[in-house]
């Protein structure tokens, strides 16, 4: 079975489009970081640069390796992937898949801004099914 992957990533969820036997299927991962550091944390406004600097404390970074590795897993059998994504973690996981060896499997990375899962599904099934995509030809699996 052929299996082509499209994900968009930022350091608190994954949604991860896979397209097997014409068919696109959709799953998200949340990384629990953002709930982590807000059961650690008291009712303090936070700066940008403090909102920041959470994602790089021992315990966060320990969740985001974990979230990595999951990600890593579920698309290591995937053909080809493409990764999309806001801001440093589309480059985060792309460097780990190429240490764990399917570097060469990522056909592209893309800055995008949030997307709905539709959205998403829609640019990874016009990339890799190269055709247009109406309503009578999508097959969505949630």
């Amino acid at each position: 079975m052929e299996r082509k992957v499209g994900l968009w990533i930022n350091p608190l969820k994954t949604v991860i489009v896979s397209i097997a036997n014409k068919k696109i299927y959709i799953r998200e991962i949340i990384s629990n970081i953002e709930k982590q550091n807000q059961s650690m944390e008291s009712d303090i406004v936070e700066s940008p640069e403090e909102n920041a600097e959470k994602f790089h404390d021992p315990h966060s970074e320990i969740l985001l390796d974990r979230y990595y590795n999951v990600i890593i897993s579920l698309i290591s059998d995937a053909e080809s992937i493409w990764i999309f994504g806001p801001d440093d973690a589309k480059a985060e996981l792309e460097d780990r898949l190429r240490t764990a060896g399917f570097g060469a499997r990522v056909v592209g990375i893309e800055t995008v801004a949030e997307m709905t899962n539709r959205q998403l599904a829609l640019k990874v099934q016009q990339r890799f099914l190269r055709k247009p995509v109406t309503k009578a030809n999508s097959n969505f699996v949630q």
